[in-house]
């Protein structure tokens, strides 16, 4: 779509705007290619994408996710012996899904003699912060490129492919966290063991808006007391949960700790009610409310800031939770 069929760029400027502007999302997008000229005017056009993410997997994708339609770019790439994905390589061909409400087709382009790092940079014309999600395991990247060629992003995740991720695996996504913890402002760890020597002190430095976790061993709440975070959610695999360090943690809060911490969400599998006054010992409950319909209780405590925080218990089914907001923190 990026040749003949596409004159525009000999006509006026304002006139070639005015054109593109009647064509659909799918050939805008591909419109883009053609040169920088087509770039910068697809640009102006501020195209209402919601938002842009990359899964950096054994053949990346790029989404382009719009109000009901999402075009999505698979770059299939050449696979070395090594398995290491650098940014650098150039895709042997590019597939492309273009989905809406009312029908879904696909098309093979060229690489548009672009790499991996041009086709990043491209996409995140449109939306600046760019979100990646890496997956460690099957494919290893190429730190220095990562750390050095990456544009802006919104957020990362990082996401382990395997259920048993060896030593390799662990040091690639500690090196992928040190590398681009300081461009980001969410998290998402996916299955990924926390490390007393990287992750716990590099996510309490962070200045993150969201840490999202959800993970399979268990994580020591007094060490949340140093994340710098605020929003956290906790998905818990499996159906063991210490209350009691749950409890020390906001025994903690109470005394100052976390001050930037607005909302915090965990949740595990069980299917037997926990005990709550576990988790309440101690904390100064000033005021107590029951929901037997949502079968959620509610507790507010404040802490030696003068900052109130309401706690929510809820347990349903085979899932329970808890579930912290603190509307007005300390910033």
């Amino acid at each position: 779509m990026n040749g003949p069929k596409f004159p525009l760029h000999r006509l006026p400027k304002d006139l070639c705007s005015e054109v593109i502007r009647t064509m659909d999302l799918y050939e805008i997008i591909n419109y883009s290619f053609l040169s920088k000229k087509a770039t910068s005017m697809v640009t102006a056009l501020q195209l209402p994408i919601l938002y842009v993410d990359m899964t950096m997997e054994e053949q990346p994708v790029m989404l382009l996710q719009f109000e009901g339609t999402s075009i999505e770019f698979t770059l299939e790439l050449q696979r070395n012996n090594k398995n290491i994905t650098n940014l650098y390589d150039f895709p042997i061909r590019v597939k492309v899904k273009h989905s809406s409400e009312t029908r879904e087709f696909e098309s093979t382009i060229s690489n548009q003699q672009m790499d991996l790092v041009e086709w990043i940079r491209h996409f995140s014309l449109f939306d600046e912060n760019l979100g990646i999600d890496f997956h460690v395991g099957d494919t290893h990247f190429d730190i220095p490129t990562v750390r050095n060629t990456l544009p802006k992003l919104r957020d990362i995740s990082i996401t382990f492919s395997k259920d048993e991720p060896d030593e390799s695996d662990i040091i690639n996504a500690q090196n992928l966290l040190r590398a681009l913890l300081s461009k980001i402002r969410c998290l998402d760890l996916l299955s990924v063991p926390l490390q007393e020597n990287l992750y716990l002190q590099h996510i309490g430095i962070a200045n993150l808006e969201v840490l999202y976790l959800e993970y399979q061993s268990n994580v020591r709440f007094v060490d949340l007391c140093s994340w710098n975070v605020e929003k956290c959610i906790i998905a818990k695999k499996g159906d063991q949960m210490s209350l009691v360090d749950l409890n020390r943690f906001f025994k903690l809060w109470i005394k100052g700790s976390n001050p930037k911490l607005n909302e915090l969400f965990i949740e595990w599998e069980t299917e037997i009610i926990p005990d709550w006054n576990v988790l309440l010992k101690g904390l100064k409950i000033e005021k107590e409310i029951e929901d037997q319909e949502e079968e959620a209780k509610y507790f507010t405590i404040r802490n030696s800031r003068d900052i109130c925080a309401e706690i929510k218990v809820c347990h349903s089914e085979d899932t329970a939770s808890v579930e912290m907001n603190c509307p007005n923190p300390v910033n």
